[in-house]
């Protein structure tokens, strides 16, 4: 008797997660991790931001000027140009 209890909670908690997540389930925006990638990654705060991701967040969401990295070379500022513009609504 106690395994059929043990087990009929078990399927109640599996199904109740399973539902929740789908419901709560939180959109990411893959153009901020895709601009994250173009960036040079050191993670050095010279843009004032904490990390690349976080500043390539603010670029996508914020529409921040993506020259603001200070250690970009000019090759993947014109890569990170055409994407932008490929990519910004």
């Amino acid at each position: 008797m106690g395994i059929i209890i043990l087990v009929s909670i078990s399927v109640f908690f599996a199904s109740l997660i399973a539902l929740l997540s789908d419901i709560l389930k939180i959109e990411e925006d893959n153009r901020i991790l895709e601009l994250s990638k173009l960036l040079p990654g050191y993670n050095c705060g010279a843009c004032g931001k904490s990390g690349c991701f976080n500043f390539a967040k603010d670029v996508i969401e914020k529409g921040e000027d993506f020259r603001m990295c200070k250690p970009l070379k000019k090759d993947k500022a014109e890569e990170i140009e055409k994407f932008l513009s490929e990519n910004i609504d």
